[in-house]
């Protein structure tokens, strides 16, 4: 079982994350420090000039940084634990390869050796991405967008795009002040998002997997002593929205209702107010991914457990979901109203790791645990004939990898734009990415 710093990101990014392979371990009582050297590196921090972390029997250590360094020996331990998220991950750059080819390798200063098909976007501005920073979210005022970053448990002011850097100290911790004790066993979940004005993130607790006790801090950048905690059961990622959020859970606070679903959290009016708004159309159901565009389709994803936990997509208009998320009413994802646009046939040798929304469509990240294979786009046309619906375009890359030297560590939405995190040899920065 992972620490909560592996966690932050582990648990909050795959569809595994929630289901009974993963929290089945939350109950064994074990503390295992990591399960891999990047569990070290994002816990620990630098380990030295000329050193490098390896976990060895679930132990971080300093060890000399050799040229095989890449082929430390990792405590897998169980089936879920040899899944890190290379989200929070630097794996294109540890010394075995880049003391390799990807030392040599051309790099692009600011994609690296991803490989952008132009026709599609343009990678524009870019800027420094703060060490630790796993997830960021950016809330627009006028032509400005003002970003906030996650750092393991705590949220940092970042600046404004493109002037970034770490705020001198953090905004506030994600976990509620009766949970902070060392003693609670706590897991962040690793989404960091926005409605406008409030910031959503969230953690999970250990206990039983199919009503994992959880909560959501809503932090107010307007006026910060209105921030609060929520509870959420199994919080596994969220989307903003004006008036709310989206959030993928097992419950909320003020719904009083539990189960896999997709929960609203109106922020409009105080107190806020939750309700169950969507449920999803299998019975073996874990969590997913959670993505808002700017034309407001809501795309709701949910892994299925009979399925060695396969992610899928569904889309939805917002003529559909608006009146329920108002009202405080369910409706069911069926292929009438929400259809499916996107399934991973190819799990576990092809993973769906992140998704996020790219002006009037999502982007999806897919590759290996610890490497970035492609980020491909699906365009979502609203309305026609039946303003409810939703017709998806085709899966379209937008960058490809073909080595490990340069990684995607993170994805968020910028106005209509992208940014995604990358990290390789020349260090960690945020890409501006513009549709053509």
């Amino acid at each position: 079982m992972k620490t909560e710093t592996m966690g932050s990101r582990w648990f909050g990014r795959f569809g595994v994350a929630l289901g009974a392979l993963a929290l089945g371990l939350l109950v064994t009582g074990c503390e295992t420090e990591c399960v891999d050297r990047m569990d070290c590196q994002n816990s620990k921090g630098d380990p030295g000039a000329g050193k490098r972390y390896a976990c060895e029997d679930s132990r971080c250590v300093v060890r000399d940084n050799t040229p095989d360094a890449g082929t430390e020996p990792v405590d897998s331990g169980t089936p879920d634990s040899g899944t890190p998220d290379a989200g929070t991950t630097d794996a294109g750059t540890d010394a075995g390869t880049d003391a390799g080819a990807c030392a040599s390798a051309p790099h692009d200063p600011k994609l690296g050796t991803l490989q952008l098909q132009t026709a599609l976007a343009a990678a524009t501005e870019t800027a420094p991405l703060p060490e630790g920073i796993g997830a960021v979210t950016a809330v627009q005022s006028g032509a400005e967008f003002k970003l906030y970053g996650l750092r393991g448990t705590d949220i940092y002011a970042l600046g404004t795009w493109p002037n970034i850097a770490l705020g001198g100290a953090p905004l506030q911790s994600i976990y509620a002040e009766a949970d902070r004790d060392a003693t609670i066993t706590k897991y962040p979940n690793g989404f960091l998002t926005n409605d406008g004005t409030r910031l959503l993130a969230g953690y999970t607790k250990a206990g039983d997997f199919t009503n994992t006790p959880g909560s959501v801090l809503v932090y107010d950048t307007a006026t910060p002593a209105d921030s609060t905690y929520l509870a959420a059961n199994g919080n596994f990622s969220a989307a903003g929205l004006n008036g709310g959020f989206l959030i993928n859970a097992q419950g909320l606070a003020g719904s009083n209702e539990s189960g896999n679903a997709i929960y609203a959290l109106k922020t409009g009016s105080r107190p806020f107010q939750g309700s169950k708004l969507a449920t999803f159309p299998v019975s073996t159901v874990s969590s997913g991914f959670t993505a808002v565009t700017t034309n407001g389709v809501a795309v709701l994803g949910y892994s299925d457990t009979s399925k060695n936990y396969a992610n899928f997509l569904r889309a939805v208009a917002p003529a559909t979901y608006t009146p329920e998320f108002t009202a405080g009413t369910t409706f069911a994802l069926t292929d009438t109203h929400a259809p499916q646009i996107y399934a991973e046939n190819d799990f576990p040798n092809l993973v769906l790791k992140d998704v996020a929304a790219f002006g009037e469509g999502v982007v999806l990240q897919r590759g290996t645990y610890t490497s970035t294979q492609d980020i491909s786009r699906i365009a979502l046309t609203v309305g026609g004939i039946t303003p409810g619906s939703v017709t998806p375009g085709d899966l379209e890359t937008v960058l490809t990898s073909g080595n490990a030297c340069t990684n995607v560590v993170l994805m968020a939405p910028l106005g209509d734009d992208l940014l995604i995190g990358v990290t390789d040899k020349n260090g960690r920065r945020l890409v501006r990415l513009k549709l053509q």
